[in-house]
């Protein structure tokens, strides 16, 4: 059943091209990180090509951690050809509905913005690609099912027209 949900759910984002983060507004459960994401999260998606094609798959296991006024977010993120990727968020809430984000492969800040139960995010990853560094420009949407799941799609916007997005589902670990 939850596949066919994630399933469903991906086909609705893949078809809002243009979301609007207001149309969330009166959405609930409302969606803040640093409560969503305060300690183990995990999550499962896809790369897909412009073309609609799957390209790469991945898991990532995350834990979030309340320092004073910073969240850290880590991620471990381990792809279907077996490559293993690390990265550490740190999350700032700069007001009751603004987050800004910063990580050593973030070029800037990562800007985020939260209404009800979304939350939308840009910002231009520093991505390995060849022999070099590569940015990729990155509209990022959280939207919360319950308390349990989010689901993300991310829309990528690069010079070599590779992978056009990517669609995730998290669910909040429960001991």
């Amino acid at each position: 059943m939850k596949k066919i949900i994630f399933i469903l759910t991906s086909m609705t984002l893949i078809g809002c091209g243009n979301m609007k983060l207001d149309n969330f507004s009166d959405n609930k459960p409302v969606l803040k990180i640093e409560e969503y994401f305060l300690g183990k999260t995990s999550a499962s998606g896809l790369f897909i090509d412009r073309f609609g094609n799957v390209k790469r798959q991945f898991t990532v296991d995350m834990e979030g951690i309340q320092e004073k006024d910073a969240f850290i977010l880590n991620e471990t993120f381990l792809y279907d050809d077996g490559e293993e990727e690390f990265r550490k968020w740190i999350i700032t809430k700069t007001s009751e509905t603004t987050y800004r984000g910063e990580s050593s492969d973030i070029k800037g800040f990562a800007e985020g913005k939260r209404s009800g139960n979304a939350i939308n995010w840009h910002y231009t990853l520093k991505l390995k690609y060849k022999d070099g560094i590569m940015n990729v420009k990155f509209d990022d949407w959280l939207i919360m099912q319950d308390s349990k799941r989010v689901f993300n799609k991310a829309a990528m916007k690069m010079k070599h027209a590779g992978i056009k997005e990517i669609i995730d589902s998290l669910e909040k670990v429960v001991k």
